[in-house]
């Protein structure tokens, strides 16, 4: 028996634990191509020999130790993705693949040598021909393996691409939509009613300046949510910058019952995080934790870090979850803002991100912890930065 070679591709292929299908007719078809090129080969190596052998004969002969290959396809693909040959190497992978390869190669040479056997009876018994087709395929059938663990590895990988091709695609329409619903939420008729209501209380006590300036404020924010960025990750400076303007505008409307403090350490100031990650969280704050009291409140945002991790806070002194919301808050009914948030956080950062809503400090009003890989962005604008730390 001579060299032969297969390409062949796997039955399963696993891509960050989920396993990919390849159907059994595509693997059925690719082994069937060695098949057939041995079965070419034994035919033409009779007629030199001056031992002819009819073309049936020969592919019988063939068949059923390729076929037993293909038969073990899904299992060695499967057991590729979960033991993984990778540098540096580790003896325990080492030790189950190839204690892997002499199971198949052993089972694919009892299958040639029955067919053997058979169908081309000869002096030595089936021993005996068992160890002749087992020793003289060790160099291929060791190139075969590798092939089927190779191109496992290929689709694992091609898998991979693709599922990340369509999170970006996702994301990009996820970051679409987060602008779309921040610029939304800044054009709904009462914020800007309330907002211009408020520049229009300035001028009539006279104060100009400072209607100019809510002005200024109120165009800044709109131009900021309308700014094409260049990703779907801001420097936390930019990202509290934009917090702060839409703070401003709302103490136009409630003065001194609005009272927020930031506790964002400059050194965190270039963090990367998700455009519009504060201020969903802070609205949500002001409407259920500030608007229906008379005396206000206060709302808390800021910024830490635990190792590797960037942890980032909104928490007000309102009057807390309301006692439904305690055990949805943590499951998938967690209303669209909070749902929404999961969402992109998965999609952005995998299990390296969490989001957490909770009762506040002694169980009053509500915290928001968002937790994320920390990352650093390079702020383009040093006024941003200056305007996150402003007081």
């Amino acid at each position: 028996m001579s060299p032969k070679r297969s390409l062949t591709p796997s039955a399963d292929a696993v891509a960050d634990g989920t396993i990919v299908s390849v159907s059994p007719w595509v693997i059925l078809a690719a082994w069937t191509v060695p098949t057939l090129l041995s079965t070419f080969e034994t035919v033409m190596f009779g007629q030199l020999e001056g031992k002819p052998i009819e073309v049936w004969r020969a592919f019988l002969t063939e068949a059923p130790g390729w076929y037993t290959w293909a038969l073990f396809t899904p299992a060695i693909a499967t057991l590729a993705a979960r033991v993984k040959v990778s540098r540096p190497l580790r003896a325990r992978a080492v030790a189950v693949h190839v204690s892997a390869y002499l199971l198949v190669a052993l089972a694919a040479s009892v299958a040639w040598a029955a067919a053997a056997v058979w169908l081309r009876p000869g002096r030595l018994g089936f021993l005996a021909v068992l160890r002749n087709w087992f020793v003289a395929g060790l160099p291929f059938t060791v190139v075969v393996y590798a092939a089927v663990v190779g191109i496992s590895y290929s689709i694992a990988a091609r898998t991979r691409l693709r599922a990340r091709e369509r999170d970006a695609a996702r994301l990009a329409q996820q970051l679409s939509d987060a602008r779309l619903a921040s610029l939304r939420m800044q054009l709904r008729p009462h914020f800007l009613f309330n907002s211009l209501n408020a520049i229009m209380a300035l001028v009539r006590d006279g104060a100009n300046t400072r209607a100019v300036g809510a002005l200024a404020l109120l165009s800044d924010m709109l131009r900021a949510t309308l700014r094409d960025g260049p990703g779907h990750e801001v420097p936390l400076a930019e990202e509290v910058a934009f917090t702060r303007r839409y703070l401003e505008m709302e103490q136009l409307r409630f003065g001194e019952r609005l009272r927020v403090t930031f506790d964002i350490p400059p050194e965190l100031l270039d963090a990367a995080v998700p455009l519009f990650v504060l201020q969903p969280f802070v609205e949500n704050a002001i409407k259920h934790g500030i608007l229906d009291r008379r005396r206000g409140g206060t709302i808390a945002i800021a910024a830490a870090t635990a190792g590797e991790t960037l942890r980032l806070t909104v928490r007000d002194d309102g009057a807390g979850l309301a006692p439904r919301w305690d055990a949805r808050i943590a499951g998938e009914d967690a209303g669209v803002g909070i749902t929404n948030a999961r969402t992109r956080l998965a999609h952005l950062y995998g299990d390296g991100a969490t989001l957490h809503v909770g009762p506040g400090d002694r169980g009053a009003g509500v915290m928001v912890e968002v937790t994320l890989p920390l990352r650093h962005h390079r702020i383009l604008d040093t006024a941003i930065a200056a305007e996150a730390v402003s007081a």
